[in-house]
């Protein structure tokens, strides 16, 4: 992941990744996958399927684990969501732009549904970031620092 440049003076008081419950699904899909393939594999093993067929299930197998496991997985742990003592900043997982807001811009901030709405001047509705670890306590420090 790539450095968050500060600016002068700017200290970072938190800095979260997302909590791991957002791959409950995708493990459960790891397991899945995994029994079937390779409850397969042991039925082609037992009927003397050639090994080329065989050695194709393990690579399907591989490919479906990395795409519905490993890519979740890292663009959940790159996730970043950073309050500094000047801006909130939030770091995508996969691509996309860094999201800056100016403390003195937010307006107020709230916990809803595992995430933070974060009133921003100018906008007619809150900015909802998902996923944000530990919510409470960055509720509590973007509230603390717009005092």
């Amino acid at each position: 992941m790539a450095k968050i440049k500060l600016g002068r003076g700017e200290v970072v008081l938190a800095d979260m990744a997302p909590p791991m419950r957002g791959l409950i699904f995708p493990f459960l899909e790891l397991i899945i996958a995994t029994a079937l393939s390779w409850m397969l594999i042991g039925w082609m093993d037992a009927s003397g399927v050639d090994v080329g067929i065989r050695n194709a299930v393990v690579g399907i197998w591989f490919l479906i684990v990395l795409w519905r496991f490993v890519l979740p997985l890292i663009r959940l742990r790159r996730q970043r969501f950073v309050v500094t003592n000047k801006r909130v900043l939030f770091v995508p997982g996969g691509r996309g732009r860094t999201e800056s807001i100016p403390l003195m811009q937010i307006r107020g901030v709230r916990r809803r549904r595992g995430g933070l709405d974060i009133g921003v001047l100018g906008y007619g509705e809150a900015v909802h970031f998902d996923d944000v670890g530990r919510s409470k306590r960055v509720q509590a420090l973007i509230e603390e620092q717009l005092r």
